[in-house]
């Protein structure tokens, strides 16, 4: 089978490589180079563009679940051949695919930004309830003995000093990352999501200010260094989210509350985060919305 790539992430060599599968899922599948820690995504059309994704126009019912877990994969020449599977992906042409958080400029004292903020707020608490989820946006943001005992009270405690230890720039808040890496069930736990969203947040509101940056680099080191902690493909979103680079949906949302946009683009760009995985996509918005709202918000 041939299939050609749409987008392809930044990260994804331009020069000759080896790989092998490391998981398969329906809509999506990942390898990993040879003598690299972090894997590429390949992903179905319908999905985001990810850093490291190959995003692929796929026949309809087409499902990665075909490729074998180990499968050896080379790719020469911009085509990428799988061994036992006789698939090949045309990766030349694709358009590269990188967003820039930084050039969003966040201001959370605008009127128009900081009620989009809360608009989206609302949406996640909403969607939320309605999932049953364990956790609520909104406990992250209420004192400790408002909220149950047990993960949800865990991670808002640790939510809480993040913020406190970032608007003081004080780098001990490695100690609250440190607590949130691998935190909870998923195949991205929960506590990775969140500081996936956490880290665009800020990116977001670096401002041309170079203590904003300086800090937001030093906090990444310590997520990537810690990211060992987690499993193969939580730590390649952490990775990215460290270096200002997280999902195109995560990335489109980001940039609707930040341009303070109408009520139905930002719910919509809501809607399309929110949505990824079971419980991901929730949690990366949430940790969002406190990234963006840790120097200038509430």
């Amino acid at each position: 089978m041939y299939l050609e790539a749409i987008s392809v992430g930044y990260v994804v060599p331009r020069a000759d490589f080896d790989a092998r599968v490391h998981s398969v899922f329906q809509s999506a599948a990942n390898l990993r180079p040879a003598r690299e820690s972090r894997l590429l995504t390949l992903l179905a059309a319908s999905q985001a563009d990810l850093p490291q994704g190959i995003r692929l126009e796929a026949p309809q019912g087409f499902s990665f679940e075909r490729l074998n877990v180990s499968e050896q994969v080379t790719g020469r020449d911009g085509l990428l051949r799988f061994e036992s599977s006789s698939l090949t992906i045309e990766l030349r042409g694709a358009s590269r695919w990188k967003c820039d958080l930084p050039s969003l400029d966040a201001d959370m004292t605008v009127p128009a930004v900081a009620a989009a903020w809360e608009c989206v707020g609302q949406a996640l608490n909403k969607r939320q309830m309605l999932m049953g989820s364990e956790s609520l946006a909104g406990d992250l943001f209420r004192p400790d003995e408002t909220v149950r005992a047990g993960l949800p009270r865990q991670v808002g405690e640790t939510m809480r000093d993040l913020v406190a230890a970032t608007r003081r720039y004080d780098l001990t808040a490695a100690s609250a990352v440190g607590v949130l890496i691998g935190l909870g069930p998923g195949l991205t736990p929960g506590g990775d999501d969140l500081l996936v969203g956490y880290l665009a947040g800020l990116w977001c509101t670096v401002r041309d200010r170079s203590e904003r940056s300086q800090y937001i680099s030093a906090l990444g080191k310590a997520v990537i260094r810690l990211s060992r902690r987690t499993n193969d493909i939580s730590r390649t979103y952490l990775y990215h989210a460290a270096h200002g680079q997280v999902s195109s949906r995560l990335a489109a949302l980001a940039e609707a509350i930040c341009r303070g946009e109408n009520p139905d683009s930002l719910l919509a760009a809501a809607e399309a985060a929110m949505r990824v995985g079971h419980t991901s996509g929730m949690e990366a918005v949430a940790g969002l919305l406190i990234g963006l709202s840790a120097w200038d918000g509430k």
